[in-house]
């Protein structure tokens, strides 16, 4: 896996800070794997909200995995620089948009991703989130999420001032820090019908991140169409 990182790192460029940060999380981050195995199972196309410079997207490409893809993201020098590495890679049915991931599109979605970022939003914003995520659910799509979660010691805590450093570093600019806590997550969830598998996900890291894998029964009825004003 390290020579599919260093292709991903060398097509996205910039500093070597940059290239570093992708290497080490390409090489560590279990998210990308554990991804990679349900869009085998469930295909695309695939929704990331928060994708950032679209590692997952291209991860899978690599690994040929030709799911069509959709990444969103509010940094647009992100998404500038997952797109040439897109196009430098011969990616094809790959779209990376600058957009709010609370109100962009998840219709037809396979597989929805929200991979740490649902802190970021204040609890209006998780709420509206929580309840789009149910609704493509409803409508067929496994819904995957990886989040960092109040209340599990000494790893929240580390977690929390992980997320500090990214802002005074200028990774992230802006936003709450707003981490839920898991028995919410699971609750709303299971509330709303689905079905909700939950385990740890923090692999060698020191953070409190869990995953958690949602779908709903075939027979569930559908939910209203999704609109927004």
């Amino acid at each position: 896996m390290s020579a599919v990182a260093e292709t991903i790192a060398d097509a996205l460029g910039g500093s070597r800070w940059l290239r570093g940060y992708v290497r080490g999380k390409l090489g560590s981050d279990p998210v990308f794997e554990a991804g990679r195995v349900v869009v085998v199972r469930t295909g695309g196309p695939v929704v990331d909200l928060g994708c950032g410079l679209g590692l997952f997207g291209l991860w899978l490409r690599q690994l040929e995995v030709d799911a069509v893809y959709r990444g969103c993201d509010l940094g647009r020098w992100k998404i500038e620089a997952g797109q040439r590495a897109a196009r430098q890679l011969g990616c094809e049915d790959f779209q990376l948009r600058v957009a709010d991931m609370t109100d962009f599109s998840l219709e037809g979605a396979r597989t929805v991703c929200a991979f740490d970022v649902i802190h970021y939003l204040d609890a209006a914003g998780q709420a509206l989130l929580m309840e789009r995520l149910i609704d493509a659910a409803r409508r067929g799509a496994t819904v995957l999420i990886r989040t960092g979660v109040r209340g599990c010691g000494w790893r929240s805590a580390v977690t929390r001032a992980e997320e500090w450093w990214t802002r005074a570093s200028g990774w992230i600019r802006g936003g709450k820090i707003n981490f839920p806590r898991l028995e919410d997550l699971h609750e709303v969830f299971a509330a709303a019908g689905c079905r909700v598998e939950v385990r740890p996900l923090w692999g060698k890291t020191p953070f409190s991140s869990y995953w958690l894998e949602v779908t709903a029964p075939r027979d569930f009825p559908l939910a209203r169409t999704w609109t927004t004003d």
